[in-house]
């Protein structure tokens, strides 16, 4: 049953916590992403989730995580507004209270097409493009004589260093989970 405009935006916006990990993976599902529920984990770990109650009490309406990096920087991530309320003003409200969460902080994030208007519409520029590719990768070459191990806690600073070095802001808190 659809639910009035008034009533959606009269549903509370609430801090989710590691609890919410299911339903935010059941919302992925929702839209079609993949369910990534050691994502899921990870986010809420290290970041601030942001979630609105599906009124029929059956999981998440709506829901996005933003990680800190300091005052110089947040990023937005994985905003979902369930299929039933898309285009109703939900994503619009959330991302104004996570703006307004934010204060002076910096906000990025990545759009999807689907989601661009949006962000746009709340003064996010477009300063760049990223292209998701996603298949099964075959060698066709021979692959490069590189040796590649898994990380150790040895490896740990270096790994900061190039990151920091990349990314620019200390994510210590990010990479270390």
């Amino acid at each position: 049953m659809p639910i009035s405009p008034t009533a959606l935006a009269q549903l509370p916006i609430r801090r989710l916590d590691s609890t919410d990990l299911l339903a935010c993976a059941d919302l992925s599902e929702n839209r079609g992403w993949p369910r990534e529920e050691h994502k899921w984990g990870l986010l809420l770990a290290a970041g601030t989730g942001y979630g609105i109650d599906s009124p029929d009490g059956e999981g998440l309406l709506a829901c996005c995580v933003v990680t800190s990096y300091g005052p110089d920087l947040a990023a937005i991530g994985m905003v979902l507004v369930d299929r039933r309320h898309a285009r109703q003003g939900v994503g619009r409200r959330l991302m104004r209270h996570v703006v307004e969460q934010a204060g002076d902080t910096p906000l990025t994030l990545h759009a999807t097409p689907n989601g661009q208007p949006l962000y746009e519409g709340l003064g996010f520029t477009e300063i760049g493009r990223a292209e998701m590719v996603k298949g099964r990768f075959s060698a066709t070459v021979p692959a490069p004589g590189i040796t590649v191990r898994p990380a150790t806690a040895e490896d740990l600073q270096d790994v900061l260093r190039l990151d920091h070095e990349i990314f620019g802001l200390d994510r210590t808190a990010l990479i270390t989970r």
